[in-house]
């Protein structure tokens, strides 16, 4: 472990870069990332609700469906002369809303067709006569409030699916309520099925009230680091290393990034940190100088820093990727570079060759040898030799990692399928660095890598020095 904690201790050191942004943009940046991931929940909430509104008008036409069949065999009957047609529309009438009771409303209770909680099921004509209600039983739907804009909709603009208020006779009050009708020509009825958007969204509140709460503490979390920035600032304000201080503060929030993005796949914990480890050992094997491995071990870091933006559903999905989520996955090293580009937007100048090594590998570390990888199809040397080796190492640990959905290879098959993909996939050159350098005790030992507390705890322990 000694080893691997002077390497990550290198890795810090990858990249010495002294801010010029101005002090105040730091906790303005701090204020901007919650306000970005508020967005991100606003407009994911925007299409979940969405889609949850059409699978529920789905689930709602469905029942419609039924009740159109039902209504299709009483107008048989009434063909063949089995029932009369006042027969046939009364013993529709006791199974939509219930029997007759004395006071002319009908008894909800003895409904024969299942209904959701709050649900409402009634018929009109095209003239727009209640034909079946539970209360309002013949009743024109233009001369009352509740429904007068629910018929215009349906009759006058064609509407299969409304939303729309309505008023109870005699309160001032409203409710929202969602309605989906069919129309059966052979009767001229519209049968409505009505729901109140409460009730209709009530299973998906629960999503809105957890977002709410996630926000809330991205919040909270961004109101502590303002708080822990400023008086670190404050503390540095006479330090004659006051640039390179800013400088541990953006690198430790990009590596705090990259922790989170990990966090959220329990499956994939300590990828980037046993690729980073991988790569250092490759490079050194290939004797790339100091200064490149620190670079290559902070690129490793980060190199899937742009996964952080791709929505749960597709990161975390167990199965099969559909190729509109795959396309989405694959745009991950170009939002990554771009991520980082901004991040990096205000180093010095005299960084930027460093600068240009991390965004290498973050966008060209799934470059193909052969081509035929992505983003930019680049092949052979005019791929940078530290994204082919991220590249191997890359693969290397997905394929040795367990999935929900597969069982990770053993070291020995998983080497099999690196020399088999050696001059298409992977540099021939990297390859042999590799086959001579990851051993079975380094593959061992890059598993037993701490994520958090080795990849955090020394940038924690200078700043304290710094501070001291």
């Amino acid at each position: 472990m000694k080893e691997h904690n002077t390497n990550i201790r290198k890795g810090r050191r990858a990249l010495p870069l002294k801010s010029t942004t101005k002090s105040h943009l730091y906790p303005l940046f701090l204020v901007l990332l919650p306000v970005i991931f508020t967005v991100v929940v606003v407009i994911g909430y925007s299409q979940a609700k969405l889609l949850y509104f059409q699978s529920g008008v789905h689930a709602m036409d469905r029942q419609l469906n039924t009740v159109s069949q039902i209504l299709s065999l009483f107008n048989s009957q009434v063909k063949d002369e089995i029932l009369s047609y006042t027969e046939a529309e009364n013993q529709i009438r006791d199974m939509m809303v219930g029997p007759k009771q004395p006071d002319q409303t009908r008894d909800r209770s003895q409904v024969k067709l299942t209904l959701a909680q709050g649900d409402e099921l009634f018929a009109f004509n095209s003239q727009g006569s209640l034909i079946v209600h539970s209360s309002l039983e013949g009743q024109n739907m233009y001369n009352l409030p509740g429904e007068r804009y629910l018929v215009k909709q349906i009759l006058n603009e064609g509407k299969t699916v409304s939303t729309y208020q309505w008023t109870q006779p005699g309160d001032s009050s409203s409710i929202e309520k969602i309605a989906v009708v069919r129309y059966f020509p052979q009767w001229d009825w519209y049968i409505c099925l009505v729901s109140p958007e409460d009730e209709f969204y009530e299973q998906f509140s629960k999503v809105k009230v957890f977002l709410i709460i996630l926000v809330a503490v991205s919040y909270l979390i961004a109101a502590i680091l303002f708080t822990l920035t400023y008086r670190k600032e404050k503390a540095l304000l006479n330090s004659t290393l006051r640039g390179e201080q800013l400088a541990e503060v953006n690198q430790s929030i990009l590596k705090s990034l990259a922790v989170a993005l990990e966090e959220r796949d329990a499956y994939t914990s300590g990828h980037s940190q046993r690729v980073a480890y991988y790569m250092r050992v490759i490079g050194k094997q290939m004797e790339l100088d100091e200064r490149t491995l620190d670079l290559m071990y902070t690129g490793g870091l980060l190199h899937d820093i742009g996964k952080i933006g791709i929505e749960d559903s597709i990161l975390l999905k167990p199965g099969r990727l559909t190729e509109e989520e795959f396309h989405s996955i694959k745009s991950h090293p170009v939002r990554g570079e771009a991520l980082l580009r901004k991040l990096y937007a205000q180093v010095d100048k005299k960084d930027a060759a460093s600068i240009r090594s991390i965004l290498a590998i973050t966008r060209h570390h799934h470059e193909r040898f052969d081509g035929k990888g992505y983003p930019d199809q680049l092949q052979e040397d005019d791929i940078p030799i530290i994204a082919r080796v991220t590249a191997v190492a890359d693969s290397f640990d997905a394929m040795t990692s367990s999935r929900a959905y597969r069982k990770g290879l053993s070291f020995s098959k998983a080497c099999d399928e690196i020399i088999r993909n050696s001059g298409t996939q992977f540099c021939p050159r990297v390859v042999d660095a590799f086959f001579k350098s990851i051993t079975e005790e380094t593959f061992h030992h890059a598993h037993q890598i701490s994520r958090a507390n080795e990849l955090l705890d020394p940038l924690v322990a200078e700043q304290r020095v710094h501070l001291a």
